[in-house]
C-alpha cells in the first residue's frame, strides 16, 4: 500500500517504503522507494532513490537516482541525476548535472 506524506506535513529524517510513497509536504532527510512521486507542493532536502520511478513536481535540493525520472512542469531541482530514461517537461527550472546509466553487458561494463 502506497504512503502519503500530506501537504501540511514536516519531516525530519530518512524514509525507506517498500512500495510507493507521493510527497506533498516538506521532507529533510534521504528517501528511499519502488517510486516516488514528489507533487507540486512537495519540497525535499535530500537524495531521492527510487527503483522504478520517480515523478518530481515540486522541489528538491539534492541528488535523484531512478530508471526512470520524470520531471514535471512545475519541478524545480537542484542536484545530480542518474538515470536511465529521462523526461523534461517544459517550464521544469534545473540547476543540474545528469547522467544516464546504460545497461551493464560482458563487453561494456557500463
Amino acid at each position: 500500500m502506497p504512503s502519503v506524506i500530506l501537504r501540511d506535513t514536516n519531516l525530519q529524517g530518512n524514509i525507506t517504503e517498500k512500495d510507493s510513497i507521493t510527497i506533498d509536504g516538506i521532507v529533510v532527510g534521504e528517501i528511499k522507494a519502488e517510486e516516488v512521486i514528489i507533487l507540486e507542493n512537495g519540497n525535499i532536502t535530500g537524495n531521492v532513490t527510487a527503483d522504478n520511478n520517480i515523478e518530481a513536481g515540486g522541489q528538491i535540493t539534492g541528488d535523484l537516482y531512478s530508471e526512470r525520472i520524470h520531471l514535471n512542469n512545475s519541478a524545480k531541482i537542484r542536484g545530480k541525476l542518474s538515470h536511465r530514461n529521462l523526461v523534461v517537461d517544459e517550464g521544469a527550472q534545473l540547476e543540474i548535472v545528469s547522467s544516464t546509466r546504460k545497461k551493464i553487458t560482458n563487453n561494456n561494463k557500463e
